[in-house]
């Protein structure tokens, strides 16, 4: 994946967040191998977006997508977690 590119940009993250109550999030540190991006040739997307997220994303199944990407994964590790408020 080319440094500077939406790739990276999506993939590329080695920090999350996670809701734990209505006042506390906790923060957590991913370690991974860089993936590999494969050049996506056609697609095709199958999804009820009503019934998947609310009928507010029910309009996605009419729009064609500004991207669409596969990358190879790999093992991660939740290397420590953080409480936040």
């Amino acid at each position: 994946m080319e440094a500077g590119s939406i790739e990276e940009f999506i993939f590329e993250h080695y920090y999350g967040y996670t809701k734990i109550d209505s006042e506390a999030t906790e923060e957590y540190n991913i370690q991974h191998d860089r993936w590999n991006v494969n050049q996506v040739i056609n697609y095709e997307i199958n999804c009820n977006f009503a019934a998947m997220y609310g009928e507010d994303f029910d309009f996605l199944k009419d729009i064609k997508p500004d991207s669409v990407m596969l990358a190879e994964g790999s093992s991660i590790a939740v290397k420590w977690k953080r409480h936040r408020i």
